[in-house]
């Protein structure tokens, strides 16, 4: 059984000058302790499928399984099973890293193991104005990942970082996801990181397709 499972997924926009399909009749298998990799040009569609498979839009047509089980209600998958990585960080200026990360979980055990698991310990009482943008990334990496979701998803996690950091994050992601055996979806423009996932995948003519070559 596949950890998530989209069928005939299709997706339009409504604009000014009409409607704008972005997505038609999309099929797309992830199965478990599987990485991955989403790529394409801006506009493509890469945030729109990430926001359907999160529940942060709704498609016009279609199904997505998660676990064998169709899902009718996103919240409580969000809470417990499906981590996110934003573009942003969204981070609350006004509260410490600790408290950034309390607001995904209660647990103060969880909480500090996730820091300590990522070395930042030392951070739990900044706030995030005293952090680097890399630094400021891997404490929304420890979020998404607080609660041990089986599914992470990350919308172009690196957007906002320098090569080296970029590679940092990157590798973060792929170790924790072996590390807490989750799989994850990671979308970027940055076609190097191809090779380090287990798939690859284009979004072209509102479909997807997978690209066997490296």
């Amino acid at each position: 059984m596949s950890l998530l499972e989209l069928k005939n997924i299709s997706k339009s926009y409504i604009s000014k000058v009409g409607s704008f399909q972005v997505i038609d009749n999309l099929n797309l298998s992830v199965e478990h302790n599987q990485n991955i990799f989403l790529f394409g040009p801006s506009g493509c569609g890469k945030s729109t499928l990430l926001n359907l498979i999160t529940g942060l839009d709704n498609s016009d047509k279609g199904e997505i399984y998660f676990n064998g089980n169709l899902i009718k209600n996103h919240f409580e998958l969000l809470k417990d099973d499906i981590g996110i990585i934003f573009q942003d960080h969204y981070l609350i200026s006004e509260l410490n890293i600790f408290d950034n990360i309390k607001l995904k979980s209660n647990d103060a055990t969880k909480i500090e193991n996730i820091l300590d698991y990522f070395e930042m310990t030392d951070f739990k009482l900044k706030y995030p104005n005293q952090l680097s943008n890399g630094q400021k990334q891997r404490v929304c990496v420890a979020r998404s990942l607080v609660n041990n979701p089986k599914l992470l998803i990350a919308d172009e996690p690196t957007s906002y970082l320098d090569k080296e950091n970029a590679k940092l994050v990157i590798d973060l992601i792929l170790n924790s996801s072996k590390k807490f055996n989750l799989s994850t979806i990671i979308a970027s423009h940055d076609i190097s990181f191809r090779p380090l996932f287990d798939k690859s995948y284009t979004l072209d003519n509102k479909s997807i397709k997978e690209c066997w070559y490296h």
